[in-house]
């Protein structure tokens, strides 16, 4: 959380009538193009414009999220960079939403909504030693009732959202508090007008805006409401005409109500704990009728990649852990994070859902290998690591099996191997730790070259060895003492075998010891 979270309100909102004008620039990363447009393009012109508005307007203030964006910025565009670095630490540009990414929050995992979070605030303490206190999605699709769960655990006290006019499952209120599913909630802002749709009276009488005020102050005790104005989606600067009127309306006396040109979070942070109470409350999902379902079934490997590249982080991060306390290796820290911010960069409103066009999947999709790869290629440096000091003196071929998973698990491993000395047609017994037999068969053999499935119960958290032979023969079935019942031996050759070990549907890792 930023530092002044606390810091002493503007106004007093149990008298001032205040409408919070949120100056902002909507950027789509990828749809109807892709990053190079976005880069060559969007972005550039979007930093010239509003360093314009900055220039020629001293009250104009600006807000802009994503720190994936920031880090195009520093890469392409280093003296603009360094511009936007004044900026922010005058206090007229704000990095806002707490997020790498203005992300979809229905199809990522909760980890990856809060290493959204964590990862997105971190950037802008490093680069600008400030944060935001406000999960910021004026475009998403939908969001779940959990969401405010998450939201409030990484510390941030505000959302706000445009997209539930577009054909949601009904807006309750205008300001209030949304409960998450473990009680704690989230105040949030869900009517405050298209990004794009600036007030064109003088902004400081609207009649409108005027009338809501009054209604939650008369109903809650705060005389407030939150409105975006500036434009979308291919980014760029509020028109001038827009940045004239709000700006002009901040310095009136005379209006319906102060017109306060502010950051995104600046609202919830003045809300005080006693005018807090009094806000109604919601509870459950806030869907859209068409976008919430739809978008969720195209490009359906796009899904795949994230949720492979979840699980595999996941798994990849355990082995580190443990062998960082074995003092096997160094925790790879900077690595891990790289691939996070790949996969979180992929986890964009247009991106993961389906919405982008074909062309930008492309990259999308690098950026998923590069992602795993990275992933792929920390578990198995740190799963060896840990393999290495195991003790594996026993009768027959060690192999190691891996268990990335919090909980027991009874699982298919596929292991390939040399056997010297291996002819084909021969039968393999597989025995664990305690010596008893686990049931397996070979699927495959070319040479000394043999492929073998096995069973293996693993506990959770955990590295087991299972030693293989080709003395004995295997029958159809053998007895699965641990879970006390007999258990066919009928797995069968899969002709894309999947070794991640970070699923409970999928194959786990082994490794010839």
């Amino acid at each position: 959380m930023s530092d002044n979270k606390h810091a002493k309100a503007k106004y007093d909102l149990s008298k001032d009538r205040v409408l919070y004008a949120i100056g902002y620039s909507h950027l789509d990363t990828q749809w109807r193009w892709d990053f190079v447009k976005t880069i060559k393009d969007y972005l550039r012109v979007t930093l010239e414009e509003t360093f314009d508005r900055l220039e020629k307007y001293p009250d104009f203030v600006f807000n802009f999220t994503g720190s994936i964006r920031y880090e195009m910025m520093k890469e392409y565009y280093p003296e603009y960079y360094q511009r936007v670095k004044e900026y922010i630490r005058q206090g007229r540009w704000f990095v806002s939403g707490s997020s790498v990414e203005e992300c979809d929050v229905l199809a990522p995992s909760v980890e990856s909504q809060i290493r959204q979070i964590l990862l997105g605030n971190e950037y802008y303490r490093q680069e600008f030693g400030k944060a935001s206190d406000d999960f910021f999605l004026p475009d998403c699709f939908g969001f779940m009732a959990h969401t405010p769960s998450i939201w409030r655990h990484c510390g941030l006290i505000g959302f706000s959202t445009q997209k539930l006019i577009w054909g949601g499952c009904g807006i309750p209120f205008t300001l209030g508090l949304w409960q998450g599913t473990d009680g704690r909630d989230i105040i949030v802002a869900i009517d405050p007008g298209r990004y794009e749709d600036a007030i064109l009276t003088p902004a400081h009488q609207e009649q409108t805006w005027s009338q809501r005020i009054t209604d939650n102050g008369q109903r809650y005790g705060v005389f407030a409401e939150y409105h975006y104005y500036g434009v979308g989606d291919i980014g760029g600067a509020p028109r001038e005409e827009d940045v004239i009127n709000y700006t002009q309306a901040a310095r009136a006396d005379d209006g319906l109500y102060k017109v306060y040109l502010a950051a995104s979070d600046a609202l919830f942070k003045d809300i005080t704990p006693e005018q807090r109470a009094q806000l109604p409350v919601y509870k459950g999902d806030f869907l859209l009728t068409e976008h919430s379902a739809g978008s969720i079934t195209s490009q359906a490997a796009m899904k795949q990649w994230n949720r492979r590249n979840e699980q595999l982080a996941d798994a990849a991060e355990r082995a580190a852990v443990a062998a960082k306390w074995l003092g096997e290796r160094k925790y790879p820290a900077q690595k891990l994070e790289a691939a996070w911010l790949r996969l979180l960069a992929c986890q964009f409103h247009d991106i993961l859902p389906g919405t982008s066009i074909p062309r930008a999947y492309e990259y999308s999709w690098n950026d998923e290998a590069v992602a795993e790869n990275l992933f792929r290629t920390i578990e198995k440096d740190n799963v060896l690591a840990v393999a290495a000091r195991l003790n594996t003196a026993g009768a027959g071929m060690p192999v190691v099996v891996y268990n990335p998973l919090a909980t027991e698990r009874l699982d298919v491993v596929e292991v390939k191997l040399t056997v010297p000395g291996w002819k084909n047609g021969q039968a393999i017994s597989i025995r664990r730790p305690d010596g008893k037999l686990s049931p397996g068969q070979v699927i495959a053999q070319e040479g000394e070259r043999v492929t073998v499935l096995f069973a293996a119960a693993m506990a959770p958290l955990s590295w087991q060895v299972y030693y293989l032979s080709s003395s004995g023969i295997l029958s159809d079935t053998q007895i699965d003492s641990e879970a006390g019942k007999t258990t066919a031996c009928s797995c069968k050759s899969d002709p894309n075998p999947v070794s991640t070990g970070a699923n409970s549907g999928e194959r786990q890792d082994a490794c010839p010891a």
